[in-house]
């Protein structure tokens, strides 16, 4: 069923739908590979974001639920007080409990998976494609409403106590997979500075480049001596070498 034909049938349907799609037991299967179609994804980040899926969305609307905060509803995309960002930060514990119990039995690979994923934006992620399913029924993610509450479900952990909770070794050679949708690019934004550096650590991420990106990046890595504002201006410099402007449009790289 669509959304827009039970808007179409009045509140009561609309409730009762909300409802059905509220419990963990009925969450519709999300086809990643077809949501991702021009990213390479293989089972182990298969198994990753649906871990991620079926942790993150049940808690997310739990507490939606307990607040009468209709997600279905543009009303609720701006949100009054504090009380909803203080019940989505309290799930936080809860999700990364859940998240090491159900990743227990699961491969270090996929574990690890769970891990970059979280650290930049896999619970948006998830939920996303939560909303793109249920209001369409179709693989798709939802880009239309959501986005003004998208950084409540970034999980705020340090990366590597995350890394402790979930046994997984932060240092490992493991890919970080980023992940296509039309034109915009997922995972690539992080939970905080220090995760942000670890990826630079990591080879994930070049610090000039970043530091183009986002001038409080660029603060941050220079106090930490990443790198320095000659090594800046030189990759503008070897990207832009006719000085046009805006050619390097800045874009906030920490939730």
């Amino acid at each position: 069923m669509n959304i827009s034909d039970v808007y179409s049938i009045g509140l009561d349907q609309s409730q009762q739908f909300y409802r059905q799609y509220g419990s963990n037991a009925l969450l519709p299967e999300i086809q990643w590979d077809k949501i991702f179609q021009n990213s390479k994804l293989t089972d182990v980040h298969i198994q990753a974001l649906n871990t991620l899926y079926q942790s993150a969305v049940p808690l997310a609307l739990q507490v939606f639920s307990e607040l009468n905060f209709d997600v279905f509803k543009p009303a609720a995309y701006k949100p009054q007080g504090l009380g909803l960002f203080e019940r989505l930060a309290e799930q936080e514990d809860k999700l990364i409990q859940a998240l090491d119990v159900e990743s227990n039995g699961l491969s270090e690979q996929v574990r690890h998976q769970i891990w970059s994923m979280l650290l930049r934006g896999g619970a948006v992620l998830v939920f996303k494609a939560w909303l793109g399913k249920v209001k369409t029924d179709q693989p798709l993610l939802d880009t239309t409403q959501f986005d003004e509450l998208s950084d409540l479900l970034f999980i705020k952990t340090p990366p590597l106590e995350l890394a402790k909770r979930l046994d997984v070794n932060a240092h490992a050679q493991e890919d970080h997979i980023f992940l296509m949708y039309g034109n915009d690019v997922y995972l690539d934004r992080f939970n905080s500075l220090e995760t942000m550096a670890l990826f630079v650590d990591l080879g994930v991420y070049d610090a000039a480049f970043l530091s183009l990106r986002d001038d409080s990046v660029a603060d941050y890595l220079k106090e930490k001596d990443y790198v320095s504002q000659e090594q800046i201006d030189e990759l503008q410099c070897a990207l832009n070498p006719l000085f046009c402007t805006d050619l390097t449009p800045k874009q906030s790289c920490v939730a």
